[in-house]
């Protein structure tokens, strides 16, 4: 296993062991996952399947590009990864993830994670930068750290990172009336299905195409990273359609497991988009309405959704006026290396 970048130190390789991500470690990972989301009230809802599906990203190789850290009783006492879009377009940009078990983070053991992704991002930044068009994007290095995080938010602001975006998570009662918002007329409404996909694909990456940060999604990733995470019901996920063309989309899920720790039951629009010319004419607002509707035919008590505080296409305006209220904040720490 090469360690060309961020050995940690003597005292970190004396007290624990340091290696690759390999397949035989996702059950620890997810593991590690559940502990950190009981911990910190955390998000993390990804199954063992989806990690599995998810682990030849062809943005990070998990031997390279990614960490575990075990004690040397093999207890995984952290989680490092680094992913980075092989084929930059506007920005050259690095993400961060990184997981540590409660009881190590006094140890200097996070820290350890965070030196070894800046030196891992900045080698990948530098050898994505190939043509004369990546060499002119700036090399940023980007991590989500909840708001609430006044310990992570510290060890990343020490080492240079500022906030640079702040993101909602919103939601809303279900037992309160839902308005009617209907579509515009010609336009027809139906549920997900494969024969749609190609579509559904074109459509979001269009829609989501001036948000900030977006990053296009290719079809290799539309599967494993969207439509096949394991929460992402395709019963409930509604789609919008002008004849044979998918105006707008709204990619609804229900998080079992995260209902089921917190003893709650919630619903997420997990993506809402409408293709640009489509916009400002109240499809959003029938798409999330219908939304909610079929979560409280499904039993459930409130609905979520996430949104770029702003938002230049009006949505954080939308969701104030349909009754959501903001419950929890994240915020986009970013890094200039080049």
């Amino acid at each position: 296993m090469p360690f060309s970048v961020a050995s940690p130190s003597f005292e970190q390789k004396q007290a624990h062991t340091w290696r690759g991500i390999t397949r035989q470690d996702l059950r620890d990972i997810w593991k590690l996952f559940q502990v950190v989301n009981r911990h910190d009230n955390n998000d993390y809802t990804e199954s063992v399947n989806d990690l599995e599906n998810q682990f030849d990203d062809p943005w990070s190789n998990p031997e390279n590009d990614g960490r575990i850290v075990r004690t040397l009783r093999g207890k995984l006492a952290a989680f490092a990864r680094v992913f980075v879009n092989p084929n930059p377009k506007n920005e050259n940009v690095a993400f961060l993830v990184c997981e540590c078990d409660p009881d190590e983070r006094d140890r200097g053991l996070e820290q350890e994670c965070i030196e070894w992704m800046q030196e891992r991002a900045t080698e990948r930044l530098t050898e994505t930068a190939q043509t004369d068009e990546a060499r002119a994007l700036p090399r940023l290095v980007r991590t989500f750290v909840p708001e609430s995080d006044t310990r992570k938010l510290a060890l990343f602001a020490e080492r240079g990172f500022v906030h640079v975006r702040s993101f909602f998570e919103m939601e809303r009662d279900l037992n309160e009336p839902v308005p009617a918002n209907p579509l515009p007329t010609g336009l027809t409404l139906r549920t997900y299905g494969e024969d749609i996909d190609g579509s559904m694909l074109d459509a979001f990456n269009e829609a989501f195409s001036d948000h900030w940060g977006s990053q296009q999604v290719t079809e290799p990733e539309w599967h494993p990273f969207i439509m096949d995470v394991s929460d992402v019901r395709r019963d409930l996920t509604l789609v919008v359609m002008n004849g044979d063309e998918v105006v707008a989309f709204s990619i609804n899920r229900v998080k079992q497991q995260e209902n089921e720790r917190l003893g709650i039951k919630r619903g997420w629009i997990g993506s809402l988009g409408t293709r640009r010319k489509w916009r400002r004419r109240g499809i959003a607002s029938a798409l999330l309405a219908e939304s909610m509707r079929r979560f409280k035919q499904e039993g459930l008590d409130n609905v979520g959704l996430g949104v770029d505080a702003e938002n230049l296409t009006g949505a954080l305006a939308l969701y104030e006026r349909i009754g959501f209220h903001p419950f929890k904040t994240g915020l986009i720490l970013e890094k200039r290396v080049g």
